[in-house]
C-alpha cells in the first residue's frame, strides 16, 4: 500500500463489515471488510460496521438516506460516516452529518486507509472525553502554540481560489494564506488551525503533505487540495490528502466540503489538547504517588464502556519488570524504578493510551485492544536491558 503509515493508521481498529449505500460494492484491498448494502438489505445492528460508506452521486441512495440514516442513528457506539460526492452532485437537503465529505473519486486504497484513520480519531475523541470527566481540567496547563487558537482555515499557495474559500467558509473561521510551504509550517506552529488547504500544483502538494505527515505537531491536520485535473486525484489521496477539491465546485458544495473538514479539525484539536494536558499531569502525579486506586477505577470502568459495543478487549499492564527476568542482563534495579519505567512506556505507546501510576499498583499502561500489550512490554524490558539505572 502507497503512502505514509501514520501510527497504524492501515489497519482497523474494530472489525465489521462496511454498511455501503450506493456506489461499488466491496473493493479488492487487502484488509476490505464485506459490506453490507444499505439499499437492499437490512442491516444487522448487533455487530457494529467498522464504516458507513453513503455514495451521494447515486441517484438509488436520495430514496434510502433516511432509512439507512436512522440505522446509523440505532447504533450502540460512534463509527466512521464518510459521504462521498462529486463535483456535480446536487447535495440532499438536509445534507446528512459525516466525519468526511469527499470526493467519490478517491482510490479504494487510501478510502481504506482513511477508515482505519477515522477509527483511531473517534478512539481519541472519546479517550480525551474520558480523561476529561475522570481526571478533570488540568490547572495551571500552559497549552503549545499549536493547540490554541480560534477556528481556522490555512491556504498555502495563494492559489486563484483563495476569494472562492474565503466566500464559502463559515463567517466564524478565520482564513489565513501562506504564499510557501515553509510560510505554511511556521504559522502551524504558531496557532491551531482545523485544516490546511493547498492551491498548489500537485507535484508541490505531494512534497507539502508528506511534509505535514512526518511532523507529529501537524500528521493529523485534515489537509484539502485544490486541483483542476482528475489524473491528480490518485497520487495526491495516496500522498495523504484527506481530500481532493476537483472540477467547478458550486458554492454549496465548496462550503460543505470545507464544513466536514473543519468538523474533523475542530474534535482533532481538542483531543490533541486535552491527551497532552492529561500526559504532563499523569506523569506528575506519579511523582506524588500516582492515582487514586477509586480514580483509576472510574476511568477502567468508562474505558470499558467505549471498548465493549466495539468487539475491543481491554489490556491492562502492571509494566514493572522482574527481576528474574532474563530479558535484564544489564540492568541494575535498585531504588525506585517508576519514574523510568513511566517514560519508556510513555515513549513507546500512543497517545490514546493510559499511562500512569497508581497508588498500590505501581506503573500501568491501559491498551484498547487485545494486540499491543505483550509488544509494549517486550519493549520497555529490552530498553532497560540494556540501561544502567
Amino acid at each position: 500500500m502507497n503512502g505514509p503509515d501514520r501510527e497504524g493508521d492501515s489497519a482497523l481498529v474494530w472489525q465489521g463489515p462496511i454498511w455501503r449505500l450506493g456506489g461499488p460494492k466491496g473493493a479488492s484491498v487487502p484488509g476490505w471488510p464485506d459490506d453490507v448494502d444499505l439499499g437492499s438489505s437490512t442491516a444487522n445492528a448487533n455487530r457494529l460496521p467498522a464504516a458507513v460508506l453513503l455514495y451521494l452521486d447515486d441517484p438509488s441512495t436520495r430514496f434510502s438516506l433516511a432509512m439507512a440514516l436512522a440505522d446509523i442513528g440505532r447504533l450502540k457506539a460512534e463509527v466512521p460516516v464518510i459521504a462521498l460526492t462529486r463535483s456535480d452532485t446536487v447535495l440532499p437537503d438536509p445534507l446528512p452529518r459525516s466525519h468526511a465529505l469527499i470526493n467519490a473519486g478517491i482510490p479504494a486504497d487510501a478510502l481504506f486507509r482513511m477508515i482505519c484513520a477515522l477509527q483511531r480519531a473517534i478512539l481519541r475523541n472519546e479517550e480525551a472525553r474520558l480523561r476529561r470527566l475522570v481526571f478533570g481540567r488540568v490547572p495551571h496547563f500552559g497549552a503549545a502554540p499549536h493547540h490554541t487558537g480560534g477556528s481556522g482555515l490555512l491556504v498555502i499557495g495563494l492559489g486563484q481560489r483563495f476569494l472562492d474559500l474565503f466566500d464559502a467558509r463559515a463567517r466564524n473561521v478565520t482564513l489565513v494564506g501562506a504564499l510557501t510551504a515553509d510560510m505554511g509550517e511556521t504559522y502551524l506552529g504558531q496557532r491551531a488551525f482545523d485544516a490546511v488547504i493547498l492551491d498548489t500544483p500537485a507535484e508541490e502538494a505531494v512534497d507539502t503533505i508528506e511534509r505535514l505527515r512526518r511532523d507529529a505537531r501537524f500528521a493529523r491536520v485534515p489537509v484539502l487540495v485544490m486541483s483542476t485535473g482528475q489524473r491528480d486525484l490518485e497520487p495526491l489521496f495516496r500522498a495523504g490528502a484527506n481530500d481532493v477539491l476537483s472540477g467547478d465546485l458550486g458554492k454549496r458544495q465548496l462550503a460543505a466540503r470545507l464544513a466536514a473538514a473543519i468538523r474533523l479539525g475542530r474534535r482533532r484539536r481538542l483531543a490533541d489538547r486535552v491527551l497532552a494536558e492529561s500526559r504532563v499531569w499523569l506523569l506528575q502525579e506519579a511523582g506524588r504517588g500516582g492515582l487514586p486506586i477509586e480514580k483509576y477505577g472510574r476511568y477502567l470502568a468508562g474505558c470499558r464502556a467505549l471498548c465493549d459495543p466495539r468487539g475491543l478487549g481491554l489490556s491492562e499492564l502492571h509494566l514493572m519488570p522482574k527481576v528474574e527476568t532474563a530479558l535484564l542482563p544489564v540492568a541494575s534495579l535498585s531504588g525506585d524504578m517508576t519514574g523510568a519505567v513511566l517514560s519508556i512506556a510513555d515513549a513507546t505507546s500512543r497517545e490514546e493510551d493510559l499511562v500512569c501510576a497508581v497508588r498500590g499498583l505501581g506503573p500501568v499502561a491501559v491498551l484498547k485492544g487485545d494486540q499491543g500489550g505483550s509488544l509494549l512490554q517486550q519493549r520497555i524490558s529490552a530498553i532497560l536491558g540494556q540501561t544502567a539505572l
